[in-house]
């Protein structure tokens, strides 16, 4: 969910700058086109620019409205498959299996920690359903279905639905099409499906804006500065300008090449601290 803890204020100010000039560039470009470089066309193209920014106005309500009915289906989506990666197993197949209700003729017959047992409403086979728990950069992996194939023979099922998954390996895709079948739902799949179901509330947001507060404070932006996995990042900028410095003789390449070299420096002793740590 980083990406929507991404954008400040004045980004979005300045995305709708450059909306309005897009806007005036637009209206000017075409009347100058159509009529040439001419008065008459500056105060068409003016006056278009005026009708399009008060149209915009007009239909600001109903955009936002749309624009956070997305945002609040796709946030609440997105927070119920991390909820799904921390609460018992039976619960996120159960949940997943629910979900998969609106979209199959499903029926759930019974849940354990290995899945959820469904039995098909139109030909009435039985069914597995497995939510992933998986976080949301790693895949399923050729183990993890093979595992789900096992626990599919022992339950007498036909097919596995597996949930959530971030992606599969090549190797997964080919286990899965062995018997039985296993049928890969995707993330955004499912966080649709569960952000139609449960989409954010206020107090949601609020603690996403908490989220964004404590990642841009002061805190937040020191510990992403020295992380330790910055440093060989820090290394090779450094390297690089102080080859500049080199190669051009010109001395305010040296500066940041030094500045980057000491964040380097600085990274390696955070995660010398965090490996003496017991706690980290």
């Amino acid at each position: 969910m980083q990406e929507y803890l991404q954008k400040t204020q004045f980004g979005a100010l300045m995305d709708e700058i450059g909306v309005y000039l897009l806007l005036l560039a637009a209206s000017l470009g075409g009347f100058l086109l159509l009529w040439g470089l001419r008065p008459m066309a500056i105060l068409a193209g003016l006056s278009a620019f005026t009708l399009t920014v008060l149209l915009r106005a007009r239909t600001r309500e109903k955009r936002l409205l749309r624009r956070e009915e997305r945002l609040r289906r796709r946030i609440g989506g997105e927070i119920c498959l991390e909820q799904w990666t921390v609460c018992p197993p039976a619960r996120a197949h159960y949940e997943a299996a629910r979900l998969l209700e609106d979209v199959l003729p499903l029926r759930v017959v019974r849940t354990c920690d290995h899945g959820a047992l469904c039995r098909r409403a139109d030909n009435g086979q039985r069914v597995l359903v497995a939510c992933a728990q998986l976080h949301r950069e790693e895949k399923a992996s050729a183990r993890d279905i093979s595992a789900l194939q096992r626990i599919c023979v022992k339950l007498g099922a036909e097919s596995v639905y597996l949930c959530g998954a971030g992606g599969v390996t090549a190797a997964a895709l080919e286990q899965a099409t062995l018997a039985p079948r296993v049928h890969c739902v995707s993330r955004d799949r499912m966080i649709a499906l569960a952000g139609a179901a449960h989409p954010a509330t206020d107090r949601q947001l609020v603690a996403l804006g908490r989220r964004y507060r404590s990642i841009h404070s002061p805190r937040g932006l020191r510990s992403r500065a020295f992380d330790p996995q910055r440093a060989e990042k820090y290394l090779l900028y450094g390297l690089l300008l102080l080859g500049l410095y080199i190669l051009t003789g010109l001395a305010y390449y040296s500066v940041p090449g030094l500045i980057c070299l000491a964040l380097m420096t600085l990274c390696r002793v955070t995660a010398a601290r965090h490996a003496k740590s017991p706690w980290e």
